[in-house]
């Protein structure tokens, strides 16, 4: 039985989706009532329960063997923050899958996770990697470079209500994009491959790709539209502003400027033979799949 934690988020329906096609028996830890309503429509077992309830985590937790932790705090709808979430929450989901037997925990950190990372979520996502580590269970932590999903929803989104496609900063920079169905398949066969016990691997792309080279493409399969630039002196004077109005959005932009001025390519090589056998898709193949 595997349990499964952020099944709502981009990484985590694409969980979901692979879990219910395989058959595999599975839950899905969600602290919506409506969330498991529609979890249990769509064939996915549901538990209603928070990660800082130990009760909650207890009964989550009961009779699974493998556990995979996709939740994330970051984010402006995420209702919390990466400390509640990313930190403490797996923390004591740690903790539960301990005390309950647990056999595997796969984990999904951020590519650069470590303790002085200029972003709270990297701080907060290395010391549940630490955590883990020094736990007792056998463990797999991934790292994926930047989910291909998440900026296209936000790109098509602005297309629909605007017209305009919105890119901080000059957009010139490369990005490693990797797509969510890809991230998802690299965690089921982490929960069982003996290859990747107790070992933290970057889950990365096949290209590198510029913002505006994908917001460009992003256009085109909509047909219409315009990308819109905001200079990074206007980001840095919105994320400062943002800090005390409205820190959800604060941390969103300090990532956007993160983006716009880091290493954000990915020359990871597949090291490991399990992970060889999950095909991979280009940034314009997972486009022309999209609904």
């Amino acid at each position: 039985m595997i349990l499964l934690t952020g099944g709502t988020g981009t990484v985590g329906r694409e969980l979901v989706r692979l879990l219910q096609d395989s058959g595999q028996p599975h839950r899905v830890l969600t602290r919506s009532l409506e969330s498991a309503r529609r979890l249990e429509a769509a064939g996915s077992p549901a538990v209603v329960g928070d990660v800082q309830h130990s009760p909650d985590l207890a009964a989550a937790v009961c009779g699974c063997d493998m556990i995979i932790s996709a939740m994330t705090g970051f984010g402006p709808s995420s209702g919390s923050s990466p400390a509640v979430v990313d930190r403490d929450g797996n923390l004591n989901l740690i903790r539960a899958a301990q005390d309950a037997g647990v056999q595997r925990f796969v984990l999904f950190s951020v590519r650069g996770a470590e303790a002085g990372h200029h972003l709270e979520l990297n701080r907060m996502k290395f010391t549940a990697e630490q955590a883990l580590r020094d736990s007792e269970l056998g463990w797999t932590i991934l790292r994926p470079t930047i989910i291909l999903e998440t900026f296209t929803g936000i790109m098509e989104e602005s297309l629909d209500r605007h017209g305009v496609v919105v890119v901080f900063g000059s957009g010139d920079r490369p990005v490693n994009f990797v797509c969510a169905s890809y991230a998802a398949c690299t965690a089921l066969v982490a929960a069982q491959s003996r290859d990747l016990y107790r070992s933290a691997v970057e889950v990365a792309g096949p290209e590198n790709l510029t913002f505006n080279e994908l917001a460009s493409l992003v256009i085109t399969r909509y047909g219409s539209g315009r990308v819109l630039h905001v200079p990074l002196p206007v980001l840095r004077a919105m994320e400062f502003s943002a800090k005390t109005l409205a820190p959800r959005w604060g941390r969103v932009l300090g990532a956007a400027i993160w983006m716009c001025t880091a290493d954000m390519t990915s020359k990871a090589a597949l090291t490991y033979e399990s992970l060889s056998r999950i095909p991979v898709k280009t940034i314009r193949e997972a486009l022309n799949e999209s609904p």
